[in-house]
């Protein structure tokens, strides 16, 4: 994958992620940790999962294809098509829900490819990693608005917290990485050795690792290694 302006390429995906995600909040009530907003990747997939034992919102990433499903009745969207914007505006609303103004895109089909091995590993690797914690954690999310997968892991009930996750790139960073958070943030943390990656504290504080120094590794070693860098955020409280 060429990390170049990677979100770029994808952010017309992104765009259609942030819709889905204000029609889910539209459609549950409020969860906590904002898990409202949140989507979820499976099976080349991404997802609202299904809300309230009837609608389920998805895009299948290998045919293009948005599905609105909605008491076992079912409307697809090409999303690789112009004017999917109109079509899926008008299922939508057919419901009583409010649908977001944005610019006119179409998605691009290698673009979505791109992004299916991208979001396979991250999401394998922090469904991985999720299974060595105990206690109070959240699901693998998937964040529209930054487009990054992240879990969080919750020390002292929820006075304490750790967010793990992997973002496509931001303004700030092209490529795509790793971060681990602890929160609240102790200054002294940052003379804890690290076994990959380095400390980050302008804008945001914690570990950061460039995606690229993970990805070639297998699935099983780099939920080993995140999790490596957890317990080393764990010296934070």
């Amino acid at each position: 994958m060429d990390n170049r302006k990677f979100l770029e390429r994808i952010s017309g995906l992104q765009t259609v992620c942030k819709i889905i995600s204000q029609i889910k909040s539209q459609l549950i009530e409020e969860l906590p940790h904002y898990g409202h907003d949140a989507l979820f990747f499976q099976n080349d997939e991404i997802t609202t999962g299904l809300l309230n034992n009837k609608t389920e919102v998805k895009i299948h990433l290998l045919t293009g294809e948005l599905l609105y499903f909605h008491n076992e009745i079912g409307h697809f969207v090409d999303l690789t098509r112009d004017g999917f914007y109109e079509r899926l505006e008008s299922i939508v609303t057919k419901y009583g829900l409010n649908m977001p103004k944005v610019p006119s895109l179409t998605l691009r089909q290698e673009c979505l490819f791109e992004y299916i091995t991208f979001a396979k590993r991250v999401n394998k690797s922090l469904e991985l990693f999720r299974m060595k914690l105990r206690d109070y954690f959240t699901q693998v999310y998937l964040w529209p608005h930054g487009f990054d997968f992240s879990v969080e892991s919750f020390i002292n009930g929820d006075k304490d917290q750790i967010g793990v996750g992997v973002s496509p790139g931001d303004d700030s960073y092209e490529a795509p990485y790793l971060y681990v958070n602890p929160y609240p943030f102790s200054e002294n943390i940052i003379h804890q050795p690290l076994p990959i990656g380095k400390w980050h504290t302008q804008g945001w504080n914690g570990i950061k690792v460039e995606w690229n120094d993970l990805n070639i590794k297998k699935e099983q070693e780099i939920s080993a290694d995140i999790y490596t860098l957890y317990q080393v955020a764990m010296h934070n409280f």
